[in-house]
Formats: structure tokens, sequence, C-alpha cells
């Protein structure tokens, strides 16, 4: 693979997974806890997809056509962190796995903020700074959440993080230091080793990052009901 072809499945990836995790947050938000969160989170889910078409249209210029990238593609073609595939089962469960999905994401930002071309350079420097406040917002929860729920926020950890780092380890092993950094705050907080990352399986694709196609159920609140509406 030449590095033209692995940056562009790396924007791909990057903002596909802000695509679903914006998405996810639409669809979550009823369950905060207060205005506060209810705010929050349909704050990271605009910035996400904000994100997510900034990234598409420099994709675009690299020669991938807008309108397939954002409305053209079926659940087998989208590139997202599989991290996001499962559904939260608690409000400490959407807390780490947005968390863990900013964390990756925010590892290759900052390795994008120095790229030589100034718009990628200052477009990843953004979404630097939302993913670290996404992550801190999210963090604050995951303090709270210990004090009451310590069994349920460590058993998420360990379901989570194990796939997570298989994405980083697969897909941009450059950043997989950014990442573990990051990670350590989580895991102090629960007194928690690092875990092994998950095997790839024969299906894993390179150039998505993943094995499988999205869920049914997640691709249903992603994709465009009616892409008329889009254009």
């Amino acid at each position: 693979m030449d590095q033209t072809t692995h940056f562009n499945n790396s924007l791909l990836r990057l903002a596909d997974t802000k695509l679903v995790l914006g998405n996810i947050c639409i669809a979550t938000v009823f369950n905060g806890r207060s205005l506060g969160d209810f705010a929050t989170m349909l704050a990271i889910a605009g910035t996400s997809l904000g994100a997510t078409r900034a990234l598409y249209r420099l994709l675009e210029t690299a020669g991938e056509d807008y309108s397939w990238l954002e409305r053209g593609r079926d659940a087998s073609q989208i590139a997202s962190i599989d991290v996001l595939d499962t559904a939260p089962e608690s409000w400490a469960d959407l807390m780490i796995t947005i968390y863990l999905a900013e964390a990756a994401s925010c590892a290759l930002t900052r390795k994008l903020e120095k790229h030589a071309d100034r718009i990628i350079a200052n477009q990843s420097k953004m979404i630097s700074k939302e993913s670290i406040f996404h992550m801190a917002y999210c963090l604050g929860w995951i303090k709270t959440l210990i004090e009451y729920e310590s069994d349920t926020v460590q058993a998420v950890v360990l379901k989570r993080l194990p796939s997570a780092l298989r994405w980083v380890d697969q897909c941009e092993p450059q950043v997989k230091e950014q990442f573990v950094d990051s990670i350590n705050a989580l895991l102090g907080l629960n007194h928690l080793e690092m875990p092994v990352a998950l095997d790839i399986t024969s299906q894993w694709n390179s150039a998505l990052g993943r094995a499988h196609a999205l869920p049914s159920s997640l691709w249903e609140i992603v994709r465009f009901k009616d892409p008329e509406l889009a254009r």
C-alpha cells in the first residue's frame, strides 16, 4: 500500500468514525441525566458530523466522489471504529464508548496536525480540540460513576478497550503511544492493567479497519433515510 492510499484510508476511517459517533449521540441524547448532558451530547453530535463533512471534502480533493462518500455507500463500506458497533447498555457504557472512540480519533488527528498541507493540519487541530473536550466531559462522568457503579465501569472498560486497541494496532500503529497515554487516565481511575488487543480475524479489511459490515441496527441510525433531502 502506498503512502497516498494509506493516508486516504486514514482520513476515511476518521471521518466515518465521527459519522457514526455523531449519530449515536443523537440517538442516545434522551438518556442524559441533566440539561447540561442534553446540550453536551448534541454538541458532540454537531461537531462530529461537522468533522465528517470537512474530512469528506478533503477526500474529495484527493479524488474521491463526495456524493458517494456521504450517501452512496452501504453498511459494508463504512470504515468506522468497531468499538462503536455494539449499542451501549448503560450511561457508563455510553461515556466509556465515546471516550475510547475519541481517544483513538484524537491520537490520529494529533499526528495529522504536523501534515505539510496547511488545510489538513489546521482542520486536524480543530478536530483534536473538539475530541479533547468530548473526552474531558466523558471522563468527568466516569469519575462520578465509579463512586456508585465501580463494577459496571470496570466491566465496560475491559469489554470495550481491546477492540479499540486492535483498531489502533492494525490501522494506525504510529499513534499507539498517544492513544495509550489517553487510556492510562481511564485505566488509572479503575486501577486496571492495560488489556490485550483483540486478534484480527480472517475477514479483517485493512482499508476499512474492521472485519464486518456495520450492524444493521446501527446502519439504520446512520444512513440517510431520504438521499434527496441531502442534496
